[in-house]
């Protein structure tokens, strides 16, 4: 294998990939009842999921155990069209809330440096329940996003970097296998926005379990269990869409004074569902559905809430819809009429507040009895009043309003018309969590897509407009390093942050 000097302690085993035994409560011999269930369709309490308990949680349920090599996974369209190979790849399993779930590790080629390898830990973005079991770990081209995460897999592989891609609970199925907990998406992934906090817990038993064993164990080509270095002190992560929710969640929940002792030494996240749940039911679903929540008082698409008649639109969201509509011009639709078919952002409102709540109610037993209303303001917008009781506690839920505990380096990558992370949402985060003693950068994107990419609609992207996907890994590599120390690239990230 070509990371062959990346070994030490060399482990015969049994098997070819039958490495690494899971072994259930292994971090400090730590009472496996010390932390409430969070898994199945059942809570207790809301709080369960908030930062706090998060942060009073241990973690490590099991060392991670090899399955094989990745190529045996992936497709035959992925093995024709390759991209160039920068490290070796495998699927692993390990144990999350008693569900066995999987992990894609791609360990570079290139020697390690003498204090182990760095890892970036890659949280990928929404699946959907119905297509997670499906889910390739940015293996296939044909894939979510397939092309752009296998771009940024590589380019952390390729600065030297140990790269974890989780699949979280339900995600993924390997040997006929399945990831386990796919009732919990079934259960949670809907319009509570609360299934980042569980897969959450997924990359935060992932990261205890690299520690379980001081490392990674990795077959080299006779079967024999080989550890790879691990430089714990530089661990980060890196989340896309709903995977910056997840990134931002294990941040709060790490650091100085978490009971887990877990530390992050940074993190990115580029198209982050960041705000909090409350923002999120106010933005998603009308902007995915009602075309009032984009157009201009005049019911013409301006990207400002104004019309050319100087009329405006009080439940106007955000200006930019989806690029895959092909036009934001209602007298151009066809198909999008179908898509876009809630007249009123109250409907798109009034569709998701019942999911929270019927959820909510049914499936949180401090709950039972929580209600909503709609409300219209003085100046004719249209709101969800919440109940009382569950203000305080869902803002405790994801890692949004818990600015005081994103203290280690991070990095916001956004584009300046992608309602799924608004820049007010990046640059608000930022000032909050600076504020707090932070270190947080912003950068945006103008004309970019969701993935930070460039769209085929002109009214979109703009002909000067630059594709920001390559732009924000620079960036990041800049900041956070590569495996070892370039003294040209040192230079050439000064001269970028002096721009």
């Amino acid at each position: 294998m070509g990371f062959r000097g990346a070994f030490s302690r060399p482990v015969i085993v049994a098997g070819a990939f039958a490495v690494a035994a899971c072994t259930s409560g292994l971090m400090n011999e730590r009472d496996s009842n010390s932390n409430s269930s969070l898994a199945g369709g059942q809570l207790e309490r809301l709080a369960d999921l908030s930062i706090d308990a998060l942060r009073e949680r241990t973690y490590g349920e099991s060392e991670l155990s090899i399955i094989g090599p990745i190529e045996r996974l992936c497709t035959s369209q992925e093995r024709d069209r390759e991209r160039p190979r920068q490290a070796e790849r495998f699927m692993a399993q390990y144990q999350s809330e008693g569900h066995s779930v999987y992990t894609r590790i791609d360990v570079p080629f290139a020697e390690p440096p003498l204090q182990g390898y760095p890892v970036m830990v890659f949280a990928h973005g929404w699946v959907g329940a119905e297509n997670a079991p499906n889910w390739h770990f940015g293996c296939t081209l044909e894939s979510s996003y397939g092309d752009i995460y296998g771009n940024v897999i590589n380019a952390w592989a390729e600065a030297g970097y140990v790269v974890l891609v989780p699949g979280y609970r339900g995600h993924g199925t390997v040997d006929n296998n399945p990831a386990e907990g796919h009732a919990d998406m079934l259960a949670w992934d809907n319009g509570t926005y609360l299934m980042p906090s569980f897969y959450a817990v997924d990359v935060l038993n992932l990261i205890a379990g690299i520690k379980l064993g001081g490392g990674v164990l990795v077959p080299d080509e006779t079967g024999a269990a080989q550890s790879v270095r691990i430089d714990h002190s530089r661990i980060f992560m890196n989340g896309h869409s709903q995977g910056g929710d997840v990134t931002l969640t294990v941040l709060a929940a790490t650091g100085e004074g978490a009971a887990s002792g877990l530390e992050l030494a940074g993190g990115s996240i580029w198209a982050g569902n960041i705000a909090d749940r409350f923002e999120q039911l106010a933005t998603f679903e009308a902007m995915a559905t009602s075309p009032e929540a984009f157009l201009s008082g005049d019911g013409s698409w301006t990207a400002t809430t104004t019309g050319a008649d100087g009329s405006t639109n009080p439940n106007f969201v955000f200006g930019y819809p989806p690029d895959w509509i092909g036009s934001p011009h209602p007298d151009e639709w066809t198909w999008q009429s179908e898509t876009f078919s809630r007249d009123r952002v109250v409907d798109a409102l009034r569709a998701k507040a019942s999911v929270m709540y019927e959820t909510l109610n049914n499936q949180i037993s401090e709950f039972g009895d929580l209600s909503w209303t709609l409300e219209t303001t003085e100046d004719g917008r249209d709101i969800i009043v919440h109940d009382v009781r569950l203000l305080d506690s869902l803002r405790q839920v994801g890692g949004a309003d818990a600015a005081a505990f994103l203290t280690e380096p991070l990095n916001l990558h956004f584009s300046d018309r992608d309602y799924y992370s608004l820049p007010t949402w990046n640059y608000e985060l930022c000032e909050r969590a600076n504020a707090a003693g932070g270190a947080c950068r912003t950068f945006e994107y103008f004309g970019n897509t969701h993935s930070l990419g460039i769209s085929e609609h002109e009214w979109f992207s703009p002909p000067e407009t630059l594709e920001g996907h390559r732009q924000f890994i620079e960036h990041d590599l800049c900041r956070f390093g590569r495996a070892s120390s370039d003294e040209e690239g040192s230079r050439h990230c000064q001269a970028q942050d002096n721009r």
